[in-house]
């Protein structure tokens, strides 16, 4: 009985910290994940939920209950979700209406949330101030007049802090670089003063701190320590408007391994880059935030696939056909992203050799994987297994070729949980007029 083992700080492994193989059958505890699979079908969503919650636990324990956690709802949001991280007193950055509503009807308030985004519709807007929102990070000076508009209708102080492009920029893949000056987010710091003195003018938004999101999949501490001293600096030369606790927002970023990657230090080396940076360079009271996505979820999240047809005439490799493809992983074809595959069904004896795994749609790009090492006496049938899935695969889901979106599912210590149903034929025509 082979039997796969992960270690305790299981935020920097990319597999879920509970799964173990048991003669080729994947299970997370003591849950089979064939039998998950036969249960709510494929493909399908399936979260280790006490990895997860490890990870909550792990950040909050790295930085301390005094920061403001704001858990970047874009990576992956259910109602489940929001209801874990509001019972450790996590809140959410949210983008979007949809985002809102769902932190809404969970809590009943919006006042643990962030409001980011480079465009906020007003009635998002409303919506947010309406629920008691906490703070809205301003990225460009349209967005003031329109803020002060709606928070002076609903007779409201907006706290707001103000997020700035700096030219800082993380060693990561250009398709996840969100600082410098050849990008879209935040108020240029040529500008950064201008757009200040407004809010600070301003009678009914309140100038609170200043946010940077430098980028994802960020290895090097330093990279935080700088970003927070410029923003420091920035402060510095701005004494009047910053009068009280100022909140230092150092965004995302944090890195989550997948298959072949690594990081060799703690996640408490984080935390320390960023308060040595504002500490060097500021002297006043202040609180840091940190907007933590993919390294909540990602390695916590699988997804399971059933094999079809197996193309064995395909050149130096067979191809493998599953059930799902880049409606429920877009990544790959966004991106170039590569996941782990494991077969999970259990007794196969033959030789991990190379094979192409492709999804079900209509695209030449619809490769989940290219160069999978499965066994050679992999069948139709059989149940596949990707890892490092938990993070931007279901919230990006679409229903191209109107395929219905797979459900949810969370492994606890007590079984299997249905988070998100899976939708029906009908559902995907269900707006159609």
């Amino acid at each position: 009985m082979w039997i796969w083992h992960v270690s305790t700080t299981a935020i920097m492994n990319y597999l879920p910290s509970n799964l173990e193989f048991k003669d080729g059958v994947a299970f997370i505890g003591e849950t089979s994940l064939l039998d998950v699979a036969k249960e709510y079908g494929t493909p399908l969503y399936v979260y280790d939920w006490e990895h997860l919650r490890d990870n909550i636990d792990y950040f909050t324990n790295a930085f301390g209950e005094e920061t403001y956690f704001r858990y970047a709802a874009k990576a992956f949001i259910c109602k489940a979700l929001v209801k874990e991280l509001d019972d450790k007193g996590w809140g959410v950055d949210v983008v979007s209406g949809g985002e809102m509503a769902t932190v809404q009807a969970v809590t009943g308030t919006l006042e643990n949330s962030l409001f980011n985004g480079t465009f906020k519709h007003k009635d998002e807007i409303e919506f947010f101030m309406q629920h008691n929102g906490g703070h809205i990070s301003i990225d460009n000076r349209f967005e003031i007049p329109m803020l002060e508009q709606v928070a002076a209708k609903l007779e409201r102080k907006q706290p707001v802090i103000m997020r700035i492009n700096l030219d800082v920029g993380a060693e990561t893949h250009p398709m996840v670089l969100t600082s410098g000056y050849d990008q879209q987010f935040g108020i240029s710091i040529g500008f950064a003063e201008e757009a200040l003195q407004q809010i600070y003018n301003s009678k009914h938004l309140l100038f609170s701190g200043v946010h940077v999101h430098i980028g994802s999949q960020i290895k090097d501490p330093d990279r935080y320590k700088k970003a927070m001293s410029e923003c420091a600096d920035f402060l510095n030369a701005h004494p009047a408007s910053v009068e009280r606790e100022i909140v230092f927002d150092a965004g995302g970023g944090f890195f989550s391994p997948y298959a072949g990657d690594e990081v060799d230090h703690e996640l408490k080396v984080y935390a320390d880059a960023i308060h040595e940076g504002i500490k060097e360079h500021w002297s006043g009271s202040y609180k840091v935030m940190i907007e933590p996505g993919r390294a909540l979820v990602n390695n916590p999240g699988v997804i399971l696939y059933t094999a079809g047809a197996i193309k064995d005439d395909r050149g130096e490799k067979p191809y493998i056909l599953v059930d799902g493809g880049m409606s429920d992983n877009p990544r790959p074809a966004l991106y170039g992203s590569e996941h782990k595959l494991f077969n999970i069904s259990g007794g196969k004896a033959g030789e991990d050799v190379v094979h192409a795994v492709s999804g079900r749609h209509c695209e030449s790009g619809d490769l989940l994987v290219k160069d999978a090492m499965l066994p050679s006496d992999t069948v139709s049938g059989d149940i596949l297994m990707s890892t490092s899935t938990g993070a931007y695969t279901f919230a990006m889901a679409s229903n191209y070729n109107r395929v219905p979106k797979s459900g949810v599912v969370a492994v606890t210590n007590s079984g299997m949980v249905e988070l998100v149903n899976r939708q029906s034929f009908q559902d995907t025509f269900i707006n159609d007029l």
